[in-house]
């Protein structure tokens, strides 16, 4: 069973939440940069306001760069704006075509399904380039992940656990990405978190856009809490999106159910 309980989190830099996903009682998130004050966690009650569509900021340009290949790095630059403490913590985020609409979860079907899924450019902590994008890499699920949500140090686990089974499909390529950092939250630095939690998948490091206080690749993606789960088939187009924790058994079950049928 999924889990039932959310949580929100304020990183306030102006007004803005970031959610832990739940199932029915999942919360609505902006992905706003974090704060540098310590957040207060209560328990979500309605759904918060989110933001949709790319992002533009003059740091982290979201159009496709005239020429490359998929080894070249993100068109991208992290903000001179981003406070120190998130220096090596956020990286340089391109978004290549259009942001999905904002995951919801009382909604059915999910707008998002069917559409082209934005693809995204960034780098690891280690200033590797790693991308989101299924047209070139086959059949992907990206896996939106913050440090301090207690669901999703209880998923990734999980995650490991049927990883090490070979449980997943072997066409399946699965990317992480870092995303609703803040120094106040348990867990940091994130890129410590990612090793501590045996994560052995590619990471994005999410960026930031000061000017719209967003999270690059989560905004783009339509993220509405943690963990937020993108299903993506290898024309590129979305097969599902989902928020919150779940058991091995129903995640399995989510990607059997939504990833193409092999001939």
């Amino acid at each position: 069973m999924r889990s039932r309980s959310a949580c929100i989190a304020g990183v306030m830099f102006v007004v803005a939440l970031a959610g832990c996903g739940g199932d029915d009682d999942s919360s609505s998130a902006t992905t706003s940069p974090p704060a540098v004050t310590a957040p207060d966690t209560t328990e979500a009650s309605s759904p918060a306001p989110a933001t949709s569509g790319a992002p533009a900021t003059s740091g982290a340009p979201t159009t496709a760069p005239d020429s490359g290949s998929a080894g070249d790095g993100p068109n991208a630059t992290v903000s001179p704006d981003v406070p120190d403490a998130y220096e090596g913590e956020v990286g340089p985020v391109e978004v290549q075509g259009d942001s999905l609409p904002v995951h919801d979860a009382s909604v059915s079907p999910d707008p998002g399904v069917g559409m082209t899924a934005p693809i995204v450019i960034g780098q690891d902590f280690d200033g590797n380039t790693v991308r989101i994008d299924a047209a070139e890499d086959g059949t992907t699920l990206a896996v939106f992940l913050a440090h301090w949500c207690p669901h999703c140090n209880r998923e990734v686990p999980r995650i490991n656990e049927l990883r090490d089974a070979g449980a997943f499909p072997d066409d399946l390529n699965i990317v992480g990405v870092s995303t609703g950092i803040s120094p106040d939250r348990p867990n940091w630095p994130p890129s410590e978190w990612f090793k501590d939690m045996d994560w052995t998948y590619p990471v994005i490091a999410d960026g930031v856009d000061m000017e719209r206080q967003t999270f690059i690749a989560a905004d783009a993606f339509g993220l509405d809490g943690f963990p937020f789960l993108t299903l993506i088939d290898s024309n590129g187009k979305v097969l599902a999106r989902t928020s919150g924790e779940m058991e091995k058994e129903d995640l399995l079950k989510w990607l059997d159910d939504n990833m193409p049928q092999q001939a």
